[in-house]
């Protein structure tokens, strides 16, 4: 289980112990572990680095509460009854999620318990269904696979929303979020860009919509003549960020949102930045942000769409977004997002 101890070992061992090498030491654990309802939310001691659009950060929502908000929210029982029998039964939706991931979804201390973005959202949605929502830990690659093999009946975990996996499942978008690039503090090998990543070693998290970009981006290196990367691939991405400070990788490719957040929060942004491109102030290839279904779970995805867009219309859903500080979309939509995926 990747709980808070371990995420928060990855960013600090390598700072203490310059050059130490452990990547081994993150690799592979249990596929999924069931983590515990969501009760409480502590929120980051440091304030979320947010995109250039937003305005409100968790440092300018001191006050949030999620049990606070959770208790705010009525069932709709119309919502209730467009659930598949065998969820209103069980009283809840199984989610699956890659954990840690934040500010998206984080272990609380060191419990099992769940926080960030993707669970306080899901709470909130499931509460206006009129059930619970139970975030379980889920490596990214096996997320579609997990839905598909019937263990969860949803993810939210940063998905972006794109025409490859839509083959196979459909979103329900509530965020948006672009790529960044996370440097070692100090940014020694320069990185200023895509394009001065050419002839480095480069990490991303297996499964992600980085790796099939840093793909695309050699074949664009070698037929521009440049030297191609070393693309590394990490089971997570603790390991992503070991490699970043260990010196294995000179940058770790990953959503911009999570990118800020790691760079601002570790060691008081002592270990991390993220490189500044003006070409791509929020992020390159800003993509919606979904839940999955699969396409023919109709009645839980529309219920659950129609249930993001009364926490839209009530205002709960800003209430939240704004406290993680992340980009949010203006209405519930289905399928919005246009990149292929490959």
């Amino acid at each position: 289980m990747r709980k808070a101890s371990l995420w928060l070992a990855v960013l600090s061992i390598v700072t203490l112990i310059a050059g130490l090498v452990v990547l081994a030491g993150c690799g592979g654990s249990t596929t999924t572990t069931t983590t515990a309802l969501v009760e409480t939310t502590t929120a980051p001691t440091e304030t979320t680095t947010a995109p250039a659009e937003t305005t409100t950060t968790a440092a300018a929502t001191a006050e949030y509460d999620i049990k606070t908000i959770l208790a705010g929210i009525k069932a709709d029982p119309a919502l209730t009854a467009m659930l598949p029998p065998a969820i209103v039964s069980a009283g809840e939706m199984k989610v699956a999620s890659d954990i840690p991931y934040p500010p998206w979804e984080m272990f609380v201390g060191e419990t099992d318990q769940v926080t960030g973005f993707d669970p306080d959202l899901g709470q909130a949605i499931a509460a206006k269904m009129g059930i619970k929502a139970t975030f379980i830990n889920t490596k990214f690659d096996s997320i579609i696979l997990s839905l598909q093999g019937k263990k969860h009946d949803t993810a939210m975990s940063d998905m972006y929303d794109n025409l490859e996996r839509r083959k196979v499942v459909d979103f329900v978008d509530y965020a948006y979020d672009g790529t960044g690039i996370l440097v070692a503090k100090g940014n020694p090998k320069g990185i200023a860009n895509l394009d001065s990543l050419a002839g480095n070693p480069v990490g991303v998290e297996k499964g992600a919509t980085q790796a099939i970009m840093l793909e695309n981006l050699n074949k664009k290196f070698k037929a521009a003549g440049k030297p191609e990367m070393t693309i590394n691939q990490y089971p997570d991405q603790p390991a992503a960020l070991l490699a970043v400070q260990s010196g294995k990788v000179v940058a770790d490719l990953t959503d911009y949102s999570t990118a800020a957040y790691v760079a601002q929060t570790t060691e008081n942004g002592s270990v991390f930045e993220v490189v500044v491109d003006p070409a791509a102030p929020t992020g390159y290839e800003g993509q919606p942000i979904g839940a999955l279904f699969l396409k023919e779970n109709t009645q839980l995805r529309d219920a659950f769409q129609k249930a993001l867009q009364a926490l839209i219309d009530d205002g709960t859903y800003q209430k939240i977004i704004g406290h993680y500080g992340l980009l949010p979309v203006k209405s519930a939509e289905i399928n919005q997002g246009t990149a292929s995926g490959k």
